[in-house]
Formats: structure tokens, sequence, C-alpha cells
């Protein structure tokens, strides 16, 4: 099976956060697809809660080198299918590289998003129920 893992899924992850685990049940045993901008929205997002002082650097870098042994594979994004989709549901242009992989790939997205779940449903994309 092949899924979708978007950056606010990948975060519960690697900062241990409490819905973590139902990331990994998800997760387990499938190959996991996410856009080829996900590093650096995880590197942004680990940046923004230091910034906010949520987070040390000690901590930001343990959670960006465990994002680093996740295994996934990542995948190119129709960056004009994804702006419309951005346009249309008026969220980020990140969250519609999730939605246009999903949607034209035809694969469940894991996303604790709730303005992304909404699009999604609307789109016909299997959206795995995860709490927020």
């Amino acid at each position: 099976m092949k899924v979708i893992l978007d950056a606010s899924a990948i975060m519960a992850v690697i900062l241990n956060e409490s819905n973590r685990d139902t990331v990994i049940t998800l997760t387990e045993n499938a190959v996991i697809l996410s856009p080829e901008v996900i590093s650096f929205e995880i590197g942004n997002a680990l940046i923004n809660l230091f910034r906010k002082r949520k987070i040390t650097e000690e901590e930001l870098l343990a959670a960006y080198r465990n994002y680093t042994t996740i295994p996934i594979e990542s995948i190119k994004i129709d960056i004009e299918k994804a702006l419309k989709i951005a346009c249309k549901y008026k969220i980020y242009a990140y969250d519609a590289y999730y939605l246009e992989a999903a949607h034209r790939l035809k694969l469940p997205l894991i996303t604790f998003d709730n303005s992304m779940k909404k699009a999604g449903l609307d789109l016909k994309i299997k959206m795995t129920e995860v709490e927020t």
C-alpha cells in the first residue's frame, strides 16, 4: 500500500506528539510518499517552533535527524495543477502540493490539517482520518 504523508503528520512523529502512534500505525507496512519539497517544509516548521521558543536548538536538530530516518519517497508535483487547487480552496500552495499528488496518484492522504481534509474530501481523495 502507498500513502501520502503531509508535514503535520511527519511533525507529530518526529516531535513525539500524542498522535504519533496513530501515524505510525497508519503507515505500518506502507510505502510513504511526499512531495519533493517536504524536507524544506519540515525544516521551516522546526525553525518556526524554535523561533517561538517551543523547542531548543538541540531538540530541533534531534527532530530533524529523526525525520531523516523515515523512509519517504519523494514525488514530483504538477505545480500548475497544485496552484489551481490552492486558488480554488484558498489554501497554501504547500498544502495543495499534497492534494495534487494524492488526487493525481489516487492515493490516500494522512494529514492533521482541517482545511486540507475539507479540500481533499471535495476532491474525492481518501483522507485517512486522524484526530487533530
